[in-house]
């Protein structure tokens, strides 16, 4: 049974759309979408992967404060374990010298971080 002209218009536009969409590469996505604060005081380095309460940043072997907070690009709290290959950083160390706060810099913060050198 053939369609009328109205559902043939309609389903050709339909069809027209998806091939459309398909062949149309995606736009690419975008970091996060969130500029993060970080304190001013936060030290920036390379921190290598946590082990055993320990963390080295930059070679320096620092203890894990028992309360640390790493958070990743997305701005997730993760547990240390996640940290799985050495990662550009910024981190604050507590009053004893342990890492208290990480967070793991987005390539567009390790960019700004590279430019702020």
């Amino acid at each position: 049974m053939p369609l009328d002209p109205i559902s043939a218009a309609i389903v050709s536009s339909l069809i027209g759309s998806a091939v459309e969409s398909a062949l149309t590469p995606a736009a690419p996505r975008p970091a996060t979408g969130l500029v993060r604060h970080l304190p001013a005081e936060a030290k920036r380095g390379v921190m290598g992967m946590p082990a055993d309460g320990r963390v080295q940043i930059d070679g320096q072997t620092y203890l894990l404060s028992p309360g640390v907070v790493i958070r990743n690009e997305y701005n997730m709290a993760i547990p240390s374990m996640l940290v799985s290959a050495p990662v550009l950083v910024r981190y604050q160390t507590d009053a004893m010298g342990a890492v208290s706060r990480v967070w793991i810099l987005s390539a567009a913060e390790a960019q700004l971080a590279e430019a702020q050198k």
